[in-house]
């Protein structure tokens, strides 16, 4: 991509004072150097507007070391995070469009939220230059609870059985053994000792049965870890835990960044299921956050049913690919077309096997 340059010529400083909204963890440049130490095939790179030392509208790509060998915005499919583009104003992201259209390379967005100028942008922006593909998809994703006062009771925002739920849970809790919680902003010594059980909590649950729990991936726990490294010097980790007698039954892999709390990863150890361990916890992070005047409380991810409990709010998304009108563009759109049939003929085959 002649067009963009390395994520080794933009300043830290330039790179952050972006004045994008939201203002996601996944838009700064502790995300981007992390990737590139851990994901990445080769060097990060970006698209730019404006100067690196005053940049005004950025893309950042990579190759990702597995799947298709073509540049993804940071983390959009194989960590499957909402990543966005960051502008400071339309203007400069109407500019971000054009380059982008213009490079000549084919590139994959992952599942790009679809409430923003960015996608009518960067239509307009491809006419007679690149084939887009947008393609809505049935879940919305980043879900949030706006924070007030309110939710420093967070029980108060749920109907009477809801709430005796709770209080049944906390009782169930207590007769197994001492429920603690923990928020910590972990210490450089402590770090990998508060990882390892995290990680370890999140492997114990439907993650763990799945294969895609943390720990089962070598690089994405290297990248985790090298993030949590670096959120850890910036002072915007938190790793929460419930625990039973001194045991993490639940945990959350959290940043605390831009007066809202990010929470990135969530586990629970299954053998405690029946005291729903992870919604005590959810219960006092929420808690905590809205204590600490926080203006919200952002789950990554996709919307699921654990989060329609807390949150009503998400954002509908879209896989968005671009296919420049050359040989490169035209390959890879063969290339993802073929991937999207044989993906097809495989669920037809495992429907006919398993009606057989």
């Amino acid at each position: 991509m002649a067009t963009t340059i390395p994520l080794s010529s933009i300043p830290k400083e330039s790179w952050d004072k972006i004045p994008a909204s939201p203002r996601t963890p996944m838009r700064q440049y502790i995300w981007a150097k992390s990737y590139q130490e851990t994901l990445a095939q080769g060097d990060v790179r970006a698209f730019l507007v404006g100067s690196a030392s005053d940049p005004v509208a950025l893309a950042p790509f990579a190759v990702p070391s597995s799947g298709p060998k073509r540049p993804v915005l940071l983390g959009a499919e194989d960590l499957w995070e909402s990543i966005e583009v960051a502008a400071g104003d339309e203007r400069a992201l109407m500019e971000l469009a054009q380059r982008i259209a213009n490079c000549g390379t084919p590139l994959r967005f992952g599942h790009h939220p679809t409430d923003t100028r960015f996608l009518e942008l960067l239509a307009e922006a491809c006419r007679g230059k690149a084939h887009i593909v947008t393609v809505m998809q049935p879940t919305r994703a980043m879900p949030r609870i706006e924070l007030d006062s309110s939710w420093a009771e967070p029980e108060s925002h749920f109907n009477s059985r809801r709430r005796s739920d709770f209080r049944r849970m906390g009782r169930k809790a207590a007769k197994i053994g001492e429920v603690t919680f923990e928020i910590v902003e972990p210490r450089r010594d402590e770090l990998r000792i508060l990882l390892d059980e995290a990680f370890a909590v999140e492997a114990k649950g439907w993650k763990g049965r799945s294969g895609t729990a943390i720990s089962q991936d070598e690089k994405t726990e290297a990248f985790y870890r090298d993030y949590a490294r670096r959120a850890a010097h910036e002072g915007i980790l938190r790793l929460c835990f419930m625990r039973i007698d001194g045991k993490a039954a639940a945990m959350q892999f959290a940043v605390e960044c831009d007066r809202a709390f990010w929470l990135i990863k969530v586990g629970y150890d299954e053998a405690f299921k029946g005291v729903s361990p992870g919604n005590l916890l959810m219960r006092e992070t929420i808690r905590y956050a809205a204590l600490k005047g926080l203006k919200s409380y952002e789950f990554m991810g996709k919307e699921a049913g654990w989060t329609k409990l807390w949150a009503g709010d998400a954002r509908p998304i879209a896989t968005l690919r671009t296919y420049p009108y050359n040989l490169a563009g035209l390959s890879a759109f063969a290339g993802d077309g073929l991937a999207v049939l044989q993906k097809k003929l495989a669920e037809r085959m495992k429907r006919r096997g398993a009606d057989a």
